[in-house]
């Protein structure tokens, strides 16, 4: 028997061949003998497609619809082993005229990674067919980029191609990385195609991606990045939390279909779209709905300070809203300023509401290195920054000493995890570079200058109070969109936190901190967007290769599974009005899927197969809640 197909044999067919799938390329690979050329050829022979393009039985790339039906089960039942199976999306473009059918692009043999063949030329076409081709990733697209001027870039990435916006086939390579950099070189998120406007953000939405998990990705990036939520109609996500009608909803809630800009969204659209947005997908048209639209100059201080991606910082993490509103308009105001002293900031609130995600991802979009700090492991001084000359080990240093000995005069951020666990002498170690940047690096003496080091406190100290706020405020906080109303509730509740932080912590140390953000619990409607987000992971991490290795530890037994989660507002709020805890969060949630998702999908798996095998059958799940209103894993076919 032949090596199996290599997963670069398996991504070159797939971005060779227009609407192939990774299921597809593999099994083609796998009978051309894992000749690349010859499967390519093989696949474009192929004229017998299934007809049924819609994205709730579409497969993609790593055989993950998104619902599952009768139709898609006896289909996939009637394949043969040696047969592979059938790609939907050519023969999805000839019965939908509404979806964009992008040609392949020829792709020169010298066009290559190592920048543009000519400098004075921007050879648009050539671009695109090296990236359709799989021969650039996103850096050898950010550094062919960089050879060209902003006039230059502007006046090209938004260009047609053989009739199509070039955003259109950046989309369809599904790679969120080539995405950015071609949004932030200039693309437009807002393009769109065809005499309806055929939005990119229903291109999205309807061609999926290479897992449920990834498709939700690239529309939030996509909305990070500027897109206008408000092309979908109002009616698709909002409200969120509910399951949307098989045809979509019903006409009376389409209040806003006669806009100009929706004119592309059909009946038969709209029962595809409403099959292919998921909860997650729908939250994050919701959210982004609702943001204020930011100021020129806001955006000019933030993207002159390397900083313009923070404005999409409210598409990174579930819930929150409060505490990413107030950390944007916190910084924006640093950094207008150009102070010349360290941000130090307080993430108040209980475990498992996004203190850690935040901050991570507010490093990411900042791009800024990052030290996380587990307080809890630290007692003394000496542990957390190192002993001082002369003691034993002083020349070692310690992991945040040395951080911020690297990073002197560079921005970066600091993430103290528990601080309430830390001691007094720690505290005052901590009062000069809170107030004006200063730190003796504990190897030399040298005082060394961390004034523009963001500080990042996080605490459960406060709990308390908080839980009482939100029990207080409940209708202000969740069942309103009144920002302003927020604001002033939240506020007051600040000036009691900074009092109480005082009492806990020492007034030199509070007199210190910038802000205190607080970060409340999850409403009724948010925490099942963390079921969702478990389950999305789980159903991520299923599709992967079942593997028995020399190395015992190296084997993958739980493998080539598809799930599918029917109504999954339904069954996430299920999970979620039974499972979650407010004292301890997310982590409440993620067992609860654990144990009543993960460990009776995996036992049902493990029950219906008598061996592991890499070349095993796919098997299909499907999630759903049963008629006494419980969550339940059902085995579909084997």
């Amino acid at each position: 028997m032949s090596d199996p197909p290599s997963d670069e044999a398996v991504l070159e067919v797939v971005a060779r061949c227009h609407g192939c799938s990774g299921m597809t390329a593999y099994y083609i690979l796998e009978s051309c003998g894992n000749d690349i050329e010859k499967a390519i050829e093989k696949y474009h022979s192929l004229e017998d497609l299934p007809p049924d393009p819609r994205p709730d039985l579409r497969v993609d790339d790593n055989d993950i619809p998104s619902e599952f039906s009768d139709d898609f089960y006896h289909q996939k039942e009637a394949q043969v082993d040696d047969e592979p199976p059938k790609d939907q999306h050519d023969e999805a473009n000839e019965d939908y005229p509404w979806m964009p059918k992008l040609p392949i692009l020829p792709c020169p043999d010298d066009f290559t990674r190592n920048g543009p063949r000519d400098p004075t030329i921007f050879e648009l076409h050539e671009l695109v067919g090296a990236i359709q081709a799989g021969r650039f990733d996103a850096d050898a697209v950010r550094n062919y980029l960089a050879y060209f001027d902003s006039g230059t870039l502007d006046a090209n990435l938004n260009d047609n191609i053989q009739g199509y916006p070039a955003m259109f086939y950046i989309i369809s390579t599904h790679n969120i990385g080539i995405v950015r950099e071609w949004i932030k070189y200039g693309g437009n998120p807002n393009v769109t195609w065809g005499p309806g406007a055929f939005p990119l953000v229903a291109m999205s939405i309807l061609s999926g991606g290479k897992s449920l998990l990834q498709a939700s990705r690239m529309l939030a990036t996509l909305l990070r990045f500027g897109a206008d939520p408000r092309v979908i109609p109002k009616a698709f996500y909002d409200p969120y939390c509910r399951d949307l009608p098989k045809g979509g909803p019903v006409e009376e809630e389409l209040i806003d279909l006669d806009d100009d800009n929706k004119q592309w969204c059909t009946a038969d659209v709209r029962a595809h779209l409403a099959s292919a947005l998921s909860l997650t997908q729908r939250y994050d048209l919701f959210r982004s709905s609702k943001v204020t639209p930011h100021s020129g100059r806001e955006k000019e201080v933030l993207a002159r300070q390397s900083a313009g991606e923070v404005l999409g910082l409210h598409q990174m993490i579930v819930a929150q809203s409060i505490a990413t509103r107030w950390l944007k308009t916190r910084l924006m105001a640093y950094l207008a300023l150009q102070r010349r002293k360290p941000l130090v900031l307080v993430f108040a609130g209980p475990s498992g509401h996004g203190k850690t995600e935040l901050a991570r991802r507010f490093g990411d979009l900042m791009s800024l290195e990052l030290q996380v700090v587990d307080c809890t492991i630290f007692k003394h001084d000496n542990e957390l920054f190192g002993p001082r000359p002369p003691y034993s080990g002083h020349e070692d240093g310690s992991p945040l000493n040395n951080f911020l000995t690297r990073k002197a005069g560079q921005r970066c951020i600091v993430f103290m995890d528990e601080f309430e666990k830390t001691s007094k002498d720690i505290h005052n170690t901590l009062l000069l570079p809170f107030q004006d940047g200063r730190y003796e690096d504990r190897r030399s003496g040298k005082v060394i200058d961390c004034s523009k080091t963001i500080w990042i406190l996080a605490t459960n100290k406060l709990d308390e109070s908080i839980h009482e706020f939100c029990n207080a405020n409940e209708k202000a906080l969740f069942q309103t969109d009144d920002e302003e109303a927020q604001d002033k509730a939240v506020g007051k509740l600040c000036r009691q936190l900074r009092k109480e932080f005082i009492e806990q912590f020492s007034a030199p140390l509070g007199g210190r901190i910038s802000e205190i953000l607080p970060f409340l619990i999850f409403s009724p409607q948010e925490s099942p967007l963390i079921v969702h987000k478990e389950l999305m992971n789980f159903q991520d991490e299923v599709t992967r290769i079942v593997h028995l290795s020399l190395n015992r530890e190296e084997d993958v037994y739980v493998g080539n599974i598809v799930i599918g989660i029917k109504n999954d507002a339904t069954v996430c709020t299920t999970i979620a009005r039974e499972e979650y805890d407010k004292k301890i969060g997310a982590r409440s949630i993620a067992q609860a899927v654990e144990r009543i998702v993960q460990d009776p999908l995996t036992a049902l798996y493990l029950k219906n197969g008598d061996e592991f095998d890499e070349y095993q059958r796919t098997t299909y799940f499907e999630i759903d809640v049963n008629v006494d209103e419980e969550v339940e894993v059902r085995l579909v076919l084997r």
